[in-house]
């Protein structure tokens, strides 16, 4: 996917960014790894909003933290 198409990136604590884009050919987000890889079950799939993104990216990110404490 093209850097042009992202339409909104999230820092995590490794290198990598989520970014959030349009799949071709819909109106739905999906996200991916900055540098590629496989998304953990809990990001994969499409949303119908930006909001919605942002909301399962927050989510994953506080149990990410939760976990390392």
């Amino acid at each position: 996917m093209a850097a042009d198409k992202v339409i909104r990136s999230y820092q995590t604590k490794g290198t990598k960014k989520l970014e959030a884009y349009i799949h071709p050919g819909t109106a739905h987000y999906k996200l991916q790894w900055s540098g590629g890889g496989e998304l953990p079950a809990e990001l994969a799939g499409m949303y119908t909003s930006i909001n919605l993104v942002d909301s399962a990216v927050l989510e994953y990110l506080g149990n990410l933290k939760k976990e390392t404490k």
